[in-house]
């Protein structure tokens, strides 16, 4: 009976040694579980805070219209989602336009839109202190182009430029008309894209390897040429075109325009030509800058043909030649349907323009403005 007490009290106790060391386990095993999640939750609360917040989603094409600072693009921009079935509640900005000459809208603008302008499709528009002045001047093509520095241009009144690299040419204007209407709808500082064949079609040119070529070197030459330009309101300094890529399979460019060039467009110091004629005028390059200079006037006083011949850039040094140039050029005016008249006396010439509705709209309120200021005041 002794043996078998003493037996069980000997078991007794080994279980309860054994209980003690599973309590003792299991304790730590519950400690450490509890470390380790204090401590991985004190590692997340660390990450949380030192990592960066998420940005905000981008706004609604509606909503970043509806806030732009300058909203004169909206009308175009809301045309094309509509044309391009592009909802513009659901759809975050900017929209993705692909068509060729159309811009695909970078994220960079969400914080500012700088436009050009709208004009009429049938119509080319430009600053007027690049029609006012010799930066595009009617070069003989025999005589090749002369590489300038820091050369001041001839200007008219209320305007200045300097010019630096290769000289341009009015073939030279033709090109950047079409890339400044092509940019028209969109804010500038995003890529301009089109392919060489529509931009040949569109300055009516031939489409052979030859006239790739010439497109190419235009481009070089307006983008390496600077120019320091004011019309006394701003002044910009720097290149027509910022920058461009080709893409050698398909021929096609993608062209930036510095977007601060679009100071040159306020104030309404902008003007715009008719593009049927200035194509009909062919290579006459006096008459496309003679074009391009009356565009910017409603009724042009009559201007003496030394002035004339400055602006529009003739190096003709015998003055006799330079006269009859100009002449000739005002008939080819006429004859393409932009002169109604003008009369060439010793001296001067008048010339007298086919007015666009526009352009008469402003000369009828101009006159009634003139005639209010020469009334005399009321005595009451």
């Amino acid at each position: 009976m002794n043996t078998r007490s003493d037996l069980e009290i000997s078991t007794r106790t080994i279980d309860a040694e054994a209980m003690k060391r599973l309590n003792a386990e299991i304790e730590a095993k519950v400690r450490a579980k509890a470390e380790r999640e204090a401590a991985e939750a004190e590692k997340r609360a660390t990450i949380t805070k030192t990592e960066p917040e998420p940005a905000p989603a981008a706004p609604s094409i509606r909503e970043f219209l509806n806030n732009a600072p300058i909203k004169s693009g909206n009308a175009r921009i809301l045309e094309l989602c509509q044309k391009y079935g592009i909802d513009i509640d659901k759809n975050p900005w900017p929209p993705q336009f692909t068509k060729e000459g159309e811009l695909e809208l970078s994220p960079q603008l969400l914080a500012k839109v700088v436009q050009l302008d709208f004009w009429e499709d049938s119509r080319r528009a430009a600053p007027n202190i690049a029609f006012r002045s010799a930066l595009f001047p009617a070069l003989k093509f025999k005589e090749g182009r002369l590489f300038l520095k820091q050369k001041q241009l001839f200007a008219t009144k209320g305007g200045e430029v300097y010019f630096t690299g290769e000289q341009f040419d009015q073939s030279d204007l033709d090109v950047y008309l079409e890339i400044l209407n092509f940019a028209k709808p969109f804010p500038l500082g995003t890529p301009v894209r089109f392919s060489a064949y529509s931009m040949l079609k569109a300055l009516a040119r031939s489409t052979g390897k030859s006239d790739h070529t010439w497109l190419h070197s235009v481009l070089i030459r307006l983008c390496g040429g600077v120019v320091d330009m004011t019309d006394h309101k701003k002044r910009y300094c720097g290149g027509l075109i910022q920058n461009f890529i080709k893409d050698e399979i398909t021929k096609e460019y993608e062209i930036v325009i510095d977007p601060k060039f679009a100071v040159l467009f306020g104030f309404g110091m902008w003007s715009t030509l008719d593009k049927t004629q200035r194509c009909d005028l062919g290579r006459n390059q006096t008459a496309k800058a003679l074009h391009a200079y009356y565009s910017t006037h409603t009724a042009p006083a009559a201007h003496r043909y030394e002035t004339l011949a400055e602006i529009v850039g003739l190096t003709d040094k015998n003055p006799r030649k330079a006269k009859m140039k100009l002449i000739a050029a005002h008939e080819e005016l006429k004859q393409v349907g932009f002169l109604s008249a003008y009369e060439a006396g010793p001296e001067t010439i008048k010339v007298k323009i086919n007015h666009t509705p526009s352009q008469s709209r402003h000369l009828v309120r101009k006159i009634i403005k003139t005639r209010r200021q020469r009334q005399p005041k009321g005595t009451g």
